[in-house]
């Protein structure tokens, strides 16, 4: 009876001991990997939309998908598989950063990217990343489209008639101390002209808005310390109401102290960008938001308090 026993025994550990060994050597045979080839780490980009690439060890045999995130923000995102056998081919593989999603914000991104592989037959997952840093930063154009000026032209005539009216009241001077008195009341039209001046800018002012309508929407207020905040700023046509589109935004959030915690852009009209707050910072944070599109820019600001 006890050599039977000890047969038993000895013939469990020995199938157990082999199978241990075959799953590991599943898992060491089955070694993975992913890498992004496109942008380098710490190279610059454009501000706004973004596509990377890159491989992985995947191919015709294997059950593997590529994900990618920004700055650790979940859910990741499914990649474009764009390997030569077919649409699950991830051994080649593209990704566009939008605002579907999140945009390339300027600073600093952390882009990562994970491949997820299911040990056959009906082995375990296995999982690796790889992630990158890249450097958002605005380009020339999108520079361009925030610093045009106004129109000035209507400015300058009411200052070139104030000139002339200068001009003219040394005429009067020059004859006898009668005309002179009059210079007086050329002198008051000429403080008139002023404000006419800066009416005119007033009314610049005026059909920039009328041109864009800017639209900030805080999701939580008040929010406490470490929550997850929500933020979306809309860049639309005032008669219509629709979102407009070629209208680069920005989005700044600053912290009670003035710091900017959090800064976004975007070319197409509207930001939704969703950001996790400091535990150790409360008071009263600033939103300020900017639209711009051919030297006409709209401005717009609103605060939450943080708990």
């Amino acid at each position: 009876m006890n050599f039977e026993r000890m047969l038993l025994f000895g013939f469990s550990g020995t199938l157990l001991a082999l199978m241990m060994f075959i799953s590991i050597g599943s898992v060491s045979v089955y070694a993975i990997s992913i890498k992004i080839e496109s942008p380098l780490s710490n190279q610059k980009v454009p501000v706004g939309q973004l596509t990377i690439s890159g491989t992985s060890s995947d191919n015709s045999s294997a059950q593997c998908q590529v994900y990618l995130d920004w700055n650790n923000l979940k859910p990741y995102q499914l990649a474009t598989p764009t390997g030569s056998n077919g649409s699950a081919d991830f051994s080649k593989w593209s990704f566009t950063y939008t605002s579907k999603y999140h945009l390339i914000q300027t600073g600093l991104n952390d882009l990562t990217s994970k491949i997820t592989c299911l040990v056959p037959p009906a082995g375990p997952t296995v999982t690796k990343w790889y992630s990158i840093n890249v450097t958002g930063a605005t380009t020339s154009n999108q520079s361009s489209n925030v610093q045009l000026p106004l129109p000035t032209a209507n400015t300058k005539t009411p200052a070139s008639n104030t000139k002339t009216a200068a001009s003219n009241n040394q005429t009067p001077a020059s004859n006898t101390q009668t005309p002179a008195s009059n210079n007086q009341t050329p002198a008051s039209n000429n403080q008139t002209s002023s404000p006419q001046s800066g009416a005119s800018v007033d009314t610049t002012n005026t059909s920039n808005s009328n041109k864009i309508n800017l639209e900030i929407n805080v999701e939580t207020n008040p929010i406490p310390a470490g929550d997850r905040q929500k933020v979306a700023v809309t860049a639309s046509d005032p008669q219509t109401g629709n979102t407009l589109d070629r209208v680069f935004v920005r989005l700044t959030i600053k912290d009670p102290s003035g710091n900017v915690v959090k800064d976004y852009t975007d070319t197409d009209g509207e930001l939704s960008p969703s950001f996790r707050l400091d535990k150790d910072i409360t008071g009263t944070y600033s939103v300020l938001a900017s639209a711009s599109q051919a030297g006409i820019k709209t401005t717009k600001s609103t605060t939450f308090i943080v708990q």
